[in-house]
């Protein structure tokens, strides 16, 4: 059974629709995913110097799918309120349907891919990917 993950980043776990703001989300030539933006700072526990916002990067690395939805369209789709209970905004998903679902070419490794699920102010990402790398700017 599927069951999300919250990730630990540098400023701690992420909750809330209101955390991750996006300015841009670019594809590059090695199949990363790179999303710019805002965090809230109302919403970030573990930063020493606090801020209202905090500018940040996260890349998606060897990205092999992605879907999006808007917010409130996914849980209803999902028949959930997620984010209503303070959950994460920013998850790995273990033992995910999808990626055991994903018809991954015979020459990929499929144990070497991840289902994260991230939720920003108006829409749901899930994205299989390697990895992923969070940078802030503090």
């Amino acid at each position: 059974m599927e069951k999300p993950m919250p990730i630990e980043t540098i400023a701690g776990i992420l909750n809330g629709r209101d955390c991750f703001y996006f300015d841009t989300v670019v594809q590059d030539n090695y199949d990363n995913v790179i999303f710019t933006g805002d965090v809230n700072g109302h919403l970030v526990k573990e930063m020493d110097n606090k801020k209202e916002w905090y500018p940040y990067k996260l890349t998606f690395k060897r990205v092999l799918a992605c879907f999006y939805c808007e917010l409130d369209t996914y849980e209803n789709l999902a028949s959930t309120d997620y984010l209503h209970d303070g959950s994460s905004c920013f998850d790995l998903i273990e033992n995910s349907d999808w990626l055991k679902s994903l018809p991954i070419r015979e020459d990929f490794n499929k144990g070497i891919y991840n289902h994260y699920r991230l939720f920003t102010y108006d829409v749901v990402y899930n994205i299989i990917a390697m990895e992923y790398q969070l940078e802030f700017d503090i």
